[in-house]
């Protein structure tokens, strides 16, 4: 029989490393990249925000559209010529430093409530990838598929 209460504590204590999307799989920018550069390759791939990750390996932050057109605008030199002007530094957000792979799910489900996506993090604070909140979701979401899978199954029998 199913026993959801093992089942839910078990998938909640687990280690998130192997849910990490790994950082060879990761667009990244760097810290010293124009901002011209680093909103090229947010619009050019898709994505909203992007880790920044310096030469030595470290998460220093993301940086996001937003992020830069916030920017731009604060420093009231909003046009697109001028952002060869400025680095991803200035406008990157350093509140994303990252977490440990090794963090359990629960932790990370926490962290990602209102973020899509987290670096990921070794002991010596090098970037090793990221931990997106679709892929815990859809875990959370196999795990009531298969709940509700077995509870019908049980009560056919």
């Amino acid at each position: 029989m199913f026993d959801m209460k093992k089942n839910l504590s078990s998938l909640f204590s687990r280690e998130i490393s192997s849910l990490v999307i790994p950082k060879e799989d990761v667009v990244t920018v760097a810290p010293e990249w124009t901002l011209e550069r680093g909103l090229l390759v947010l619009t050019r791939r898709g994505y909203a925000s992007v880790p920044v990750i310096d030469s030595k390996g470290r998460v220093e932050g993301v940086i996001s559209k937003t992020n830069i057109l916030d920017f731009m605008l604060a420093s009231n030199h909003f046009e697109f010529g001028k952002l060869s002007r400025y680095r991803v530094r200035e406008a990157m957000n350093q509140n994303h430093s990252g977490i440990l792979a090794n963090s359990i799910f629960s932790f990370a489900f926490d962290v990602l409530i209102d973020r899509p996506y987290i670096p990921i993090i070794d002991m010596q604070n090098k970037f090793v990838g990221i931990l997106t909140r679709k892929v815990l979701m859809e875990k959370v979401t196999g795990y009531f598929q298969q709940e509700f899978i077995q509870t019908m199954a049980d009560h056919r029998t």
